[in-house]
């Protein structure tokens, strides 16, 4: 992980858990253009199990802390002739690699010295060297300036996991997914993950239904990040722990 920049977590789900991932990400597929495939642990229980494998989650608070928070959870489902030619480094929306958040005084330099941010791909299906596995660029999460390394296309090597195995990879390491050349479409689930005091993709702390929230239990309220959300009222009357207003100041509460 640190040389490379990515790593391969084998047996992270069973069969039977990639079964019902699977089975969940062709019912969704149709309303895919009005989200469906967006904050998946809304949509099917299947993908709740995923923020709540312990060894995934020792793994990604190694590198970003105990605090670590979701930053979103999607699906992707790569039809036979689709991928290929796509390489790019996440965080360029709401993360640290967003080009018109470098400052003057980091002269062109994003952050490299520490994790920030992580992805990680649960391959629903296995990952081969005909499907579209994901491509990445060995060492080019060490690369200074947000620029595609000039030598990206030649050094990317397909990330072949198989079927349950998680590919973990620094955002600041170039990627993209290979082009499917067989018969079969190519279930995957993303899971971004970032450090507590960054911006994520979603607040989930208020896009998390409160069932969900529920049965993940107290390890739900730091994956979603609930201490997380900023206060809208004066800091005596918030209770950063539940992201809510104090019992005596519930009046005041917004939702």
């Amino acid at each position: 992980m640190r040389q490379d920049g990515f790593a391969i977590l084998p047996n992270i789900l069973t069969e039977g858990e990639c079964d019902a991932a699977r089975d969940a990400l062709d019912r969704l597929e149709p309303n895919r253009a009005q989200g469906s495939f967006e904050c998946l642990f809304n949509k099917d229980r299947a993908f709740e199990r995923i923020y709540q494998v312990p060894d995934l989650l020792k793994f990604i608070r190694y590198f970003l802390g105990a605090d670590a928070l979701l930053s979103s959870m999607h699906g992707s489902i790569l039809a036979p002739g689709a991928g290929g030619g796509a390489l790019h480094a996440d965080g360029a929306i709401t993360g640290h690699n967003r080009d018109t958040s470098l400052a003057p005084a980091d002269a062109g330099l994003r952050i490299t010295s520490h994790v920030v941010a992580l992805n990680c791909i649960v391959c629903i299906s296995e990952f081969t060297d005909q499907n579209g596995a994901t491509e990445l660029v060995p060492g080019s999460h060490l690369h200074p300036t947000l620029d595609r390394p000039a030598d990206a296309e030649v050094r990317a090597k397909p990330a072949f996991a198989g079927r349950g195995s998680v590919v973990v990879f620094n955002a600041n390491t170039w990627h993209g997914p290979s082009k499917n050349r067989s018969d079969l479409p190519r279930y995957a689930v993303l899971n971004p993950w970032r450090r507590y005091w960054t911006r994520c993709e979603y607040e989930l702390a208020r896009v998390v239904a409160p069932e969900v929230l529920a049965r993940a239990g107290e390890e739900g309220q730091v994956i979603f990040g609930m201490g997380a959300l900023p206060p809208y009222l004066e800091i005596w009357q918030w209770d950063r722990n539940s992201g809510r207003p104090k019992e005596e100041a519930t009046h005041l509460q917004r939702d």
